[in-house]
């Protein structure tokens, strides 16, 4: 495991109170993997995380403590992301942008609500991710890897409607 570091005296701070935005980002399996398990250490979600490394490296890198102005050198910066012993595979496609890969919960859905498998639940739809955080999962995981339970579900409700 690779210690990050600067988390651990972040470990569950306080988070601000300034609107966000949302940054998704693309990582090799084996570096989110790594990165989730150090988080779960730390009672970190990876946002918190994302962020607390964010802020610390705007704090450190971009400001010069002396002057309080934006630091001339971005060498870090402008580093490679990509390692040469890193496999990467650039996930461009010529499709027109009307066809969409995104992955959906549509097909599972009845009446605006989602079955989880393991709980053999239904959950509101708005909610769903947030309860399959709690099986240490996302919603897609949960419901593609139970595909048989949650069929069996979703036509268990579909008789008694």
């Amino acid at each position: 495991m690779i210690g990050l570091g600067k988390l651990d005296k972040y470990a569950r701070q306080s988070k601000t109170k300034e609107p966000s935005k949302v940054l998704p980002i693309r990582l090799p399996e084996s570096i989110y993997k790594q990165f989730r398990q150090l988080c779960d250490e730390l009672g970190l979600s990876m946002s918190e995380a994302g962020f607390l490394l964010i802020r610390e490296e705007l704090e450190d890198s971009l400001y010069d403590k002396t002057t309080n102005e934006v630091a001339m050198t971005t060498e870090r910066i402008q580093k490679p992301i990509h390692l040469e012993s890193t496999p990467y595979t650039r996930n461009n496609t010529s499709k027109p942008s009307s066809f969409s890969t995104r992955w959906t919960s549509v097909e599972y859905e009845i009446e605006n609500e989602l079955p989880c498998p393991l709980c053999h639940h239904w959950y509101s739809k708005a909610n769903f991710s947030r309860h399959a955080k709690n099986h240490n999962t996302t919603t897609k995981e949960l419901l593609e890897s139970n595909e048989e339970i949650v069929y069996t579900m979703i036509n268990e409700r579909k008789l008694t409607m």
